[in-house]
């Protein structure tokens, strides 16, 4: 969070875990989206260089942080 990066915006997941997802700060959108969440301090790249599958109202590919800190995509 140092380098200051560039945010796409939040989503609140299933889990009611605020994820906001973040332009890499040295690579720019030529890298992955990383996810964020700052209540549990635990952030992560996902697998998309988008948003837009991960913030649709089916929740398909929502992003989350389960028990070991790990980041899943979707099957909540």
């Amino acid at each position: 969070m140092s380098y200051n990066p560039t945010s796409y915006g939040k989503i609140t997941n299933t889990k009611g875990q605020e994820i906001e997802f973040f332009e890499h700060p040295l690579l720019g959108d030529e890298a992955l989206v990383i996810c964020v969440c700052h209540e549990l301090e635990l952030s992560s790249s996902c697998p998309f260089l988008e948003i837009d599958d991960m913030i649709q109202e089916h929740r398909e590919y929502e992003p989350w942080f389960d028990e070991q800190n790990k980041l899943r995509i979707g099957e909540l």
